[in-house]
């Protein structure tokens, strides 16, 4: 029987997009913020890997054409939320990097990003791989966006994906439904926070 490992995804739970201040808060997400700490938690003592992509963008980034300013590298709003990070943290910057062979000793990779599709980072494709395509828990935001595009991506690359309904949030819910009924159809799940993180 195959033997597949498990990871975490978690796509984009940064200041700029969760915190009330934000400068691209994403109406409501504030609320999955409980359950974005219980997933992160129960993955470090749980030893499960948390791949995480974060936007870190440049001020003169295409993306601010049709969105205002948001994540730019270095400030505080590009931070991770502090729920959502652990401590021993590995950070892929968007252009091609050796990935370290093992990475047992890191809790958390960062992928960075300057677009919407965390696979414009060189390095995310060959991380999946290197992971043995694992069985995928997905969440973050925004679920017709950054989370549908990399869902698709797994699947493509033979991923099992498990998308947590409870820990996602969208900006227009009728997008977001079309896109969790589209990654249904190419053999993603839905689950909840209870299913992949204990009671």
């Amino acid at each position: 029987m195959e033997h597949r490992s498990q990871i975490f995804w978690d796509v984009d739970t940064q200041v700029d997009f969760l915190s009330p201040w934000g400068k691209l808060r994403v109406p409501g997400a504030e609320a999955i913020v409980p359950t974005l700490r219980r997933l992160t938690q129960w993955a470090g003592e749980h030893r499960v890997l948390v791949v995480a992509s974060a936007d870190a963008h440049r001020e003169d980034d295409p993306e601010f054409e049709q969105w205002p300013p948001h994540c730019v590298a270095g400030t505080g709003g590009q931070l991770k939320i502090p729920e959502t990070s652990l401590p021993r943290q590995l950070v892929l910057p968007n252009r091609r990097v050796e990935i370290p062979a093992d990475l047992s000793a890191w809790q958390q990779v960062v992928l960075e990003k300057q677009e919407l599709d965390v696979f414009t980072n060189p390095n995310a494709a060959p991380l999946v791989e290197q992971l043995g395509r694992p069985d995928v828990v997905l969440y973050g935001v925004v679920t017709e966006l950054c989370v549908m595009r990399a869902a698709r991506h797994l699947v493509r690359l033979g991923c099992r994906v498990t998308l947590v309904e409870d820990a996602m949030a969208a900006l227009n819910a009728a997008e977001a439904r079309e896109c969790l009924d589209e990654l249904i159809g190419l053999g993603a799940r839905l689950a909840r926070a209870d299913d992949v993180a204990g009671s």
